[in-house]
């Protein structure tokens, strides 16, 4: 079964190009190719197509009733149509004209009483039958008010007007074009047909059809669509007599618009009046008030008011109309609920069985302005970005030889985002490997440019804090906790919970089992708003490269508030003085890549210059830290992810100490702290225990930790699946003092006597008996 092609303003002429993408400032599913191949219903040079019909008509018969109506429902169904409009055709016909019957998709001939009378018309069916049998035009005959035998054997006033023209040379060739013409399926009106307005509708139904099969969907159509097409048809409840409003939400560049599109082509033959608007592109231009009048203007299909009438007065005749008529809706990019609402009216004023359909890049923007059913776009499934990717980077829908793992790479820097893949696909386009292997570093470290312009809108929409959360995620927190870089945030005073949900809702993160996560290529736009910041004032620092480069010059600056350093590579380096000059500075990471191993050593320097510092993160396999300073620790969280030693760690410089956390203790993992006082502070005790034949997993913690008078906060987790029936025995009184635990394995009956115990989180088992 062939799927109805969307179609946009002139849209048939304009996909004829060997590869189509529609995009309007942020695209989506994929729009994709498409070359006229020989069949056995058509196979024209797409390269001479330029209108959708051409319509051959004799003007004294048809003019003003018949073409009039369907000129105008072919406009509405937004195809394409060649007419000419010269009053008096007589002479020979015009080399312009020939070249618009030949670059036409279809032609529709009406033959009326008098259509043989004129040579013109003779001479256009000529060239239409020759175009035909050549390049296997489609030819749609209409015969209006005459028989098709007459026309078949020029009988009546075919017959009449056919002798008058025997002096003719061409004459021959004009009764062969009305044979062939009069021998194809057409419509023969007034048989079959209620009225006039019946005949128009079944007339342009059929041009739509067969334009559509022009562009099949299978291999070249709109890629993956099928099923979020049924999704979304279910929340707009085609059945029901309400006005309903359904969004359809997502990143920029997810496929909102194409989305959109595609449910309007659908649908749009069902309404009495139909609008589909961009209103951010739109209001580049224009003010609101001028989209809300172009509304009413296409859904009562009129034009702009210039009565005597007053405005007021207007706009209340037009509500009234509307809400008699049933209409579809489509505002695309809303980016504000008071232009929801201001477009749409508050009451909605449509007829029964009204919809709207929104898109927007912010959940919050739909749900405020009183859309309850919203579609979240996806990202594409790798088979089908795959596919995607190789109609435009190879025309066809497979890597070619050669080029697979190559192409693989770039499916998977896209992840899933339509935009990306068409853009990227098309840069690649018939580039030799080494140049594709250049071009893969390149877009690693300098994202598209276009790409970027697209994602970047919901960037700029975001306020100062929400900018700098995004900025600390990007660069910071992918695959981390919620709940600890809600911490984080707060800390620097960013207001986290807010901030992640106003990240969320405009599709910037996403939380997946409550850790954040982040499109790459919306990390990657966060990483290059930084980059573009002058080089050696920039405010966060992930590239080694510029890491050691304001390192190891010793100047720092006043700009950096971040900075992430691989452990490994910093050997040998002193940075002290680097360090001393950045009263910025709020987090520092210190990081190993993986299956690597080497030991890092704070360096020895004033004990202020960390004074600002709020997170100080150790991600390694093994680090020995022989110097941390009081002032990096009073009030500091402190990470310590992923460690197989901690050493070394004294209680004079930690007595503040207010949190640990120690991710993945195993069995043999070896954690030495000096001193009571050292733990004076400590409030809060995070143990992740990775070793599953151990069922003493405190044995290895030393024995400061078992009289913790000031502890509120236990969480205790393993990473892996116990195989048998484990009971934690906890025998330290400092347990009795908190206030809330989480504890991932079966927990002993003794937890019970916890009397103190505000919160008990038990995040896998009840509580054995």
């Amino acid at each position: 079964m062939i799927r109805k092609f969307p179609v946009f303003p002139y849209s048939f002429a304009i996909q004829r190009s060997l590869i189509v993408w529609w995009l309007d400032t942020q695209t989506a599913f994929a729009l994709v190719s498409v070359q006229f191949m020989a069949s056995s219903s058509s196979s024209c040079d797409v390269t001479k197509i330029k209108h959708d019909v051409f319509i051959s008509f004799r003007g004294t018969d048809v003019r003003k009733g018949l073409l009039s109506h369907l000129q105008k429902e072919l406009r509405r169904r937004q195809i394409d149509t060649y007419v000419d409009e010269k009053l008096d055709k007589g002479g020979e016909i015009s080399p312009l004209l020939l070249r618009a019957i030949e670059g036409s998709q279809i032609s529709l001939v009406i033959f009326s009483k008098d259509y043989a009378s004129s040579r013109w018309c003779l001479e256009e069916l000529a060239k239409i039958i020759e175009c035909m049998e050549r390049d296997q035009q489609t030819v749609l005959p209409v015969f209006f008010n005459v028989d098709p035998s007459d026309v078949r054997h020029q009988l009546g006033n075919y017959g009449d007007a056919l002798a008058k023209h025997e002096e003719t040379l061409k004459v021959q060739s004009w009764r062969s074009a009305l044979e062939n013409a009069a021998n194809l399926s057409g419509f023969h009106y007034p048989t079959n047909f209620v009225d006039e307005f019946d005949l128009v509708q079944r007339i342009v139904e059929d041009i739509s059809k067969k334009l559509s099969k022009f562009y099949p969907s299978e291999s070249n159509g709109l890629l993956g669509i099928d099923q979020t097409i049924a999704q979304i048809k279910s929340l707009l409840k085609m059945e029901s007599s309400e006005v309903l409003l359904v969004g359809i939400w997502g990143m920029g560049g997810i496929g909102k618009t194409t989305l959109a599109r595609a449910i309007y082509e659908i649908y749009y033959p069902q309404y009495e009046g139909c609008c589909f608007l961009n209103v951010r592109e739109k209001l580049e231009k224009h003010e609101l008030s001028l989209l809300r009048d172009k509304i009413i203007f296409e859904l009562l299909e009129e034009g702009p008011h210039t009565s005597g009438i007053s405005k007021a007065r207007f706009l209340n005749s037009a509500v009234r109309r509307m809400s008699r008529k049933k209409v579809l809706l489509v505002l695309e990019d809303v980016n504000t609920s008071e232009q929801l609402k201001y477009l749409v009216g508050e009451p909605i004023c449509f007829g029964a069985g009204s919809r709207v359909i929104v898109t927007s890049r912010d959940k919050h923007v739909l749900t405020s302005g009183g859309v309850k059913q919203i579609h979240q776009v996806r990202k594409m499934d790798p088979r089908d970005s795959l596919k995607l990717f190789c109609l435009n980077a190879f025309n066809e829908s497979h890597p070619k030889k050669g080029y697979e793992k190559l192409s693989k790479e770039v499916v998977k820097i896209s992840q899933g985002n339509p935009l990306a893949l068409k853009v990227l696909g098309s840069d690649f386009h018939s580039r030799s490997i080494d140049t594709w292997e250049c071009a893969l570093r390149k877009i690693k470290k300098h994202p598209n440019k276009e790409i970027q312009s697209v994602l970047r809108y919901s960037y700029d929409g975001l306020d100062e804090v929400d900018k700098k959360a995004f900025l600390d995620i990007a660069f910071f927190f992918q695959e981390d906790d919620k709940d600890y870089v809600i911490e984080q945030l707060d800390a620097w005073g960013f207001y986290g919970k807010s901030g992640i949900e106003v990240l969320q809702r405009k599709a910037l993160i996403t939380i997946s089992e409550n850790r954040i996560q982040m499109h790459n290529l919306i990390r990657e736009m966060g990483w290059e708003i930084v980059r573009q910041e002058y080089p050696a004032r920039r405010s966060r620092l992930r590239d080694f490269e510029e890491v050691y480069d304001v390192l190891r010059s010793n100047v720092g600056n006043d700009t950096v508030e971040g900075m992430q350093i691989d452990a490994s590579r910093i050997k040998g380096v002193s940075f002290k003085n680097a360090l001393k000059k950045m009263p910025r500075l709020r987090f520092l990471k210190f990081y190993l890549p993986m299956r690597r191993h080497a030991g890092l050593s704070a360096p020895a320097i004033d004990d202020s210059f960390l004074s600002q510092v709020r997170a100080l993160v150790l991600s390694a396999g093994e680090i020995h830290i022989k110097y941390v300073y009081y002032h990096l620790i009073d009030g500091c969280s402190v990470d310590l992810s992923r460690l197989n030693s901690l050493k070394n760690l004294t209680s004079e410089e930690m007595s503040m100490m207010y949190k640990i956390e120690i991710p993945g203790m195993q069995k043999h993992s070896e954690v030495e702290m000096m001193g009571n006082s050292f733990f004076v502070h400590l409030s809060d005790l995070d143990i992740e225990y990775s070793d599953v034949d151990d069922v003493e997993p405190f044995k290895n913690l030393p024995n400061e930790l078992l009289c913790l008078k000031s502890m509120h906060y236990v969480k205790y987790s393993k990473r892996e699946q116990d195989t048998e029936k484990r009971k934690l025995h906890i025998q330290f009184d400092g347990i009795r003092c908190a206030k809330r635990i989480s504890y991932k394995p079966k927990l002993h009956n003794s937890v019970i006597q916890l009397s103190r115990a505000e919160i008990l989180l038990l995040l896998e088992e009840a509580i054995m008996e």
